[in-house]
């Protein structure tokens, strides 16, 4: 007897838990690994009808891959980005477009708290040295971060586990959301404006959305208006920043630090600029790594899907665009 649903998921593998969700709906899931370009999703899609996509990853649906099936009902992120989805693409084909809710939120703050801390005494630079013979015990001056203020751009619930740890380890915190208002004065002061929140802060996080508004919005003039000797972090998406900017804000000395956990190109080159930049540690993507995350993701990504697949109860707090209801 052949599956009511078929669900493709752009990856090699799913959480035992997630699978079980999809398994219990009788969905057929059919995994893709290696590298996903549009036309692959498209091509694996006009095999047999697919109703959902579960995205692991950042691979791009478009306007065209969404138009190609008519099937298509759902399409659920595996995590919380979307600027590689066309929403407007699927809005217009009554396809719903939805994020794993707060399942990756704590792995991305913890990460952000670790860069924060690791750039604040100097731990990464200061291990090379020490297993190089350096002992600065003597002379060496680390900065606490208790005192200090952390700006964070983009107030959703990555956002907000920030605040909660930075309030906990004794920082001032502000933040600047996406609408005037939508902060929770219970966990950080809310700014007037972009330039308010740089001038304040002693570490700036990036925690806002990738759109055509945000893109290269820490630019050479924003980095200019920071503190001298102020940190700036990103864990949010790498075309928020600049990167020529950040890395001449860093070679000069005007910034103290920068910890990023995307790039604007990823993998990056092994040449690429940045990557030369003093005082920069770099993860691969991986703030969201955790087993407990992905496992969380992959279930709550699975309950979306689920849910809207056998029209149950969908959890609208994760649906991204509500006009296709």
């Amino acid at each position: 007897m052949s599956s009511p649903f078929r669900v493709l998921v752009t990856g090699d593998n799913l959480a035992p838990a997630a699978v079980k969700i999809l398994k219990d709906i009788g969905a057929e899931i059919v995994l893709m690994p290696g590298a996903i370009a549009p036309e692959r999703i498209a091509a694996e899609m006009a095999d047999a009808p697919t109703q959902a996509v579960m995205m692991r990853g950042n691979p791009v649906m478009s306007a065209e891959v969404i138009a190609s099936n008519p099937h298509l009902r759902v399409i659920a992120k595996h995590g919380a980005g979307i600027d590689s989805v066309d929403i407007d693409a699927a809005t217009k084909q009554r396809v719903l477009v939805m994020v794993a809710g707060d399942a990756n939120a704590p792995a991305v703050a913890e990460h952000t708290i670790g860069l924060i801390l690791a750039l604040g005494r100097d731990i990464v630079s200061l291990n090379t040295r020490t297993r190089a013979g350096a002992w600065e015990r003597p002379t060496y001056r680390g900065r606490e971060v208790r005192g200090r203020t952390l700006g964070l751009i983009g107030f959703g619930r990555i956002a907000r586990h920030v605040a909660r740890a930075a309030t906990a380890l004794g920082m001032t915190v502000v933040a600047l959301g996406r609408e005037k208002g939508r902060v929770d004065p219970a966990l950080a002061r809310e700014a007037n404006d972009l330039a308010d929140l740089l001038a304040v802060s002693d570490i700036v996080s990036l925690h806002a959305p990738l759109t055509d508004a945000t893109r290269g919005m820490i630019n050479a003039e924003h980095i200019s208006a920071m503190k001298q000797g102020a940190i700036l972090i990103n864990t949010a998406r790498g075309a928020l920043v600049e990167e020529d900017a950040l890395r001449a804000a860093l070679e000069s000395g005007h910034l103290a630090g920068a910890g990023l956990d995307t790039l604007a190109e990823e993998p990056p080159a092994k040449d690429r600029p940045i990557l030369q930049a003093p005082n920069l540690i770099v993860t691969p993507h991986i703030a969201a790594q955790t087993g407990a995350a992905i496992t969380r993701m992959g279930v709550e990504a699975a309950r979306n899907i689920a849910a809207v697949l056998t029209q149950g109860d969908i959890d609208r707090a994760n649906v991204v665009n509500p006009a296709a209801l």
